[in-house]
């Protein structure tokens, strides 16, 4: 099991919150990850319309002949970690939440590359820069597996992370200077709202507000519906709360 290094985190949060391009914002996030959940490799791949940028720790760890065989056994067999973090989807996925250990070295890209790269476990989650832009996470482990209380740790993590992507996207994005109109929304949107600009999960809001994660996700389709926002990074930065934060103790 990974420790946490407190120093090495910190000065990774510092280089994200004053990331000024994604290629920056990639570099912090990648040291974050590592220094968080003790990973023995990790990587984050800037998908954008324009291609893939990979960056990686140790530096060497994957070469660009593993990163092209990545990506063709991808096509021919598709990773489900790739998929899900592709998708823009923000929530910690192990490769153990899906398959058993028999079958995880039956998968093809098991038995060709990540046996090559002594990668037993992984886990991946994504970052939302804007609707062009996303960082793809990926943490990896020979031996043990990442636990629970490490799974606890990543989502802690990621709401900075998302808030610093939110803010990369808002300095560069015109339309972040208009501030969404409140008076359109129910007072539940506008809690649901409110926390999902902090970085919040669909998962993470409902557990604080007692409703479903997929409640959440319904609350989001109105509210997008009725402001025009595009998406929760556009959200991010055009909300300005009014009155007292919603599930404060």
């Amino acid at each position: 099991m990974g420790r946490t290094n407190v120093s090495q985190v910190l000065e990774a949060l510092g280089v994200v919150a004053e990331a000024t391009t994604a290629e920056e914002l990639a570099d912090g996030v990648l040291a974050a990850v590592v220094a968080v959940v003790g990973a023995d490799s990790a990587l984050v791949t800037d998908v954008t319309p324009r291609g893939l940028t990979v960056r990686t720790w140790p530096p060497d760890f994957l070469t660009v002949e593993d990163q092209i065989a990545f990506e063709v056994l991808n096509a021919a067999e598709p990773w489900p970690l790739a998929t899900h973090t592709r998708r823009g989807s923000e929530r910690p996925l192990r490769s153990s939440d899906l398959f058993t250990r028999q079958r995880f070295r039956d998968r093809q890209i098991v038995a060709e590359l990540f046996s090559h790269l002594e990668l037993d476990h992984q886990v991946a989650f994504s970052i939302v820069i804007d609707a062009d832009d996303l960082l793809c996470v990926a943490a990896n482990r020979k031996g043990g597996d990442f636990s629970d209380a490490e799974i606890d740790r990543l989502c802690a993590l990621h709401r900075p992370l998302a808030a610093a992507a939110a803010h990369l996207a808002g300095r560069s994005s015109p339309s972040s200077e208009a501030p969404v109109d409140h008076g359109r929304l129910s007072p539940r949107e506008a809690e649901v709202l409110s926390l999902v600009t902090t970085g919040m999960t669909n998962d993470q809001v409902g557990r604080r507000l007692g409703i479903s994660a997929r409640t959440v996700n319904k609350h989001l389709e109105h509210i997008f519906a009725k402001t025009g926002l595009a998406n929760r990074t556009e959200a991010a930065g055009r909300w300005r709360p009014t009155g007292r934060s919603p599930g404060c103790a």
